[in-house]
C-alpha cells in the first residue's frame, strides 16, 4: 500500500531535523517557479488535509533533498536525483531512442557533450542575428 504524503513529509522532516518554518524560509529561496508555499499550505501538508501541485512539490522535495516519487508516497528510493542527473538521464532516454545498445557511457557522454555544443552554437547564432 501507498503511503501517503503527509507521512512522507513527516519523515522527510524528521530525517533532516526540520520544522515547518525551517521548510518555509528554505523554500523562499527557490520559489522562483511561482510556487510560494505558505504556512497554511504546508500546515495541510502535514495534517494531510491536501497535497501539493506540480511546482510546490518540486520545492518542497529540494527543500527536503528527497524525490518527488518518494515524497508522493511510492515504493522509489528517497535520494533526490541532482538537476544535472535528471538532465543527463533526459538526454539519454532522447538519445537512447536514436542509437544502438553498444555505445559505452564514454561514447554517451561524448554525444551529450556535442548536442550541449549544437545548443549553445544555435542560441550564440541567433543572438548575434539581432
Amino acid at each position: 500500500m501507498k503511503e501517503s504524503f503527509s507521512s512522507r513529509l513527516k519523515k522527510a522532516m524528521l530525517d533532516k531535523q526540520m520544522k515547518q518554518i525551517d521548510i518555509i524560509n528554505k523554500s523562499k529561496l527557490l520559489s522562483d517557479n511561482g510556487a510560494k508555499i505558505t504556512k497554511t499550505d504546508l500546515s495541510q501538508y502535514v495534517n494531510g488535509k491536501t497535497s501539493p501541485g506540480q511546482k510546490k512539490l518540486y520545492v518542497l522535495s529540494k527543500v527536503l533533498d528527497v524525490s518527488e516519487a518518494w515524497l508522493l508516497g511510492y515504493d522509489v528510493s528517497p535520494k533526490r536525483p541532482t538537476d544535472e542527473e535528471r538532465h543527463l538521464n533526459q538526454n539519454e532516454q532522447i538519445i537512447a531512442a536514436h542509437i544502438k545498445d553498444d555505445v559505452t557511457d564514454e561514447e554517451m557522454k561524448e554525444i551529450v557533450n556535442f548536442i550541449e555544443y549544437i545548443k549553445i552554437k544555435r542560441n550564440t547564432n541567433s543572438n548575434s542575428d539581432k
